[in-house]
């Protein structure tokens, strides 16, 4: 017999078809397969030479990136990470609580001072750092010649190939880790590597040319999931990981790091405090309020009921109650949902929103 959140994803997922069938969906940057790999998804073996995170990973400190990588799919990038010149930031991504309209090469060296979100095809230029409490989703894959420093943690179910060098000791042949391992010296992940669900990236870990990034949805630290939301496998919730799915039994209030894999379910009565993103597919169960700035890194189907407060800014691309909207422009007045109403990526829920049930992340 199908569970209650069953029957709640169905239903939203329903009345996403519905609308997208009658109205046009923003544009999308198209993701490329092959820098997209998930296991036992679509894509084809990720490359020769690449460790493959299949689940949330924390970075606890700065992370140096030494050449160009690419975003495959939505970043969330934490503040005091650093975006160095030469990023291309692709149209749809916020930095700063700025929505970018179209495609732009940074000039110069840009400090992150808000939680930004950078937008599939964007490319990150070697000297950028990611900040603490920036967390890397199922779909990053680390090239050739990362390191992975000291303090790190790689978490149970991790692989560590053959040819790797880790703590000291060669491994000739794959060893799969029942239980954490804490890096006690610089080491290097054999391509075939992954890096499993709750594994932690210290301060001065060090991402390589030719890597590919994404994020899962992040809950904001002062946000609250209430009794009832689903944490799909591979999430982590106040730097748990989620091995096989899990349903909370009670509220529960975000005090550490906190990101929600695809499939997972957000139950009527959260919080989501400022910081929070929206990234992967992302159903909202029951009214769920803003208590800050909310982004919005993929397609977002609001469900009628829902209130955009005031300061909400609505990407290009998006429709609000069945009108289309050709320019980012910030409400300047509550608007209650009525109708069909889409966000593109790059808008922002303002706080004092309320996000009725069925809204959902695409």
């Amino acid at each position: 017999m199908m569970s209650k959140i069953g029957k709640l994803v169905a239903a939203a997922s329903m009345t996403a078809l519905l609308l997208l069938s009658q109205f046009p969906m923003p544009a999308q940057a198209q993701q490329v397969c092959p820098m997209y790999c998930i296991a036992g998804g679509p894509c084809p073996p990720c490359p020769s030479g690449q460790v493959m995170i299949v689940g949330v990973t924390i970075i606890s400190g700065g992370t140096v990136i030494t050449g160009k990588i690419i975003v495959a799919g939505p970043t969330v990038v934490s503040a005091g990470s650093v975006l160095a010149a030469g990023t291309v930031v692709a149209a749809g991504s916020v930095v700063n609580g700025a929505a970018v309209a179209a495609s732009t090469v940074l000039a110069s060296a840009t400090t992150v001072s808000s939680t930004s979100t950078l937008s599939a095809s964007s490319t990150i230029a070697a000297g950028s750092t990611f900040a603490a409490s920036t967390t890397l989703a199922a779909g990053t894959t680390l090239a050739a010649g990362s390191a992975i420093e000291t303090g790190s943690v790689l978490a149970a179910g991790s692989i560590i190939a053959a040819g790797s060098v880790v703590n000291g000791t060669n491994f000739s042949s794959a060893t799969t880790l029942a239980s954490a391992m804490t890096i006690s010296g610089t080491s290097t992940l054999a391509g075939g590597s992954t890096i499993a669900a709750g594994s932690v990236l210290a301060s001065g870990t060090a991402i390589a040319a030719g890597s590919s990034v994404s994020s899962a949805t992040v809950i904001a630290g002062g946000s609250v999931l209430a009794a009832g939301s689903f944490a799909a496998s591979a999430s982590v919730v106040n730097a748990v990981a989620v091995s096989s799915g899990e349903t909370l039994a009670a509220n529960t209030a975000i005090v550490a790091s906190t990101s929600l894999a695809g499939g997972s379910v957000i139950a009527a009565g959260s919080t989501l405090a400022a910081g929070s993103a929206l990234v992967s597919s992302t159903t909202i169960a029951g009214t769920t309020f803003a208590g800050g700035s909310v982004a919005v890194a993929n397609t977002a189907v609001v469900a009628s009921g829902s209130t955009l407060a005031a300061g909400t800014v609505v990407a290009a691309g998006s429709i609000v109650n069945g009108a289309s909207i050709a320019s980012a422009t910030t409400l300047s007045a509550a608007t209650v949902v009525s109708g069909s109403t889409v966000l593109a990526s790059g808008s922002t829920i303002a706080a004092s929103s309320v996000l009725a049930a069925s809204t959902i992340v695409i």
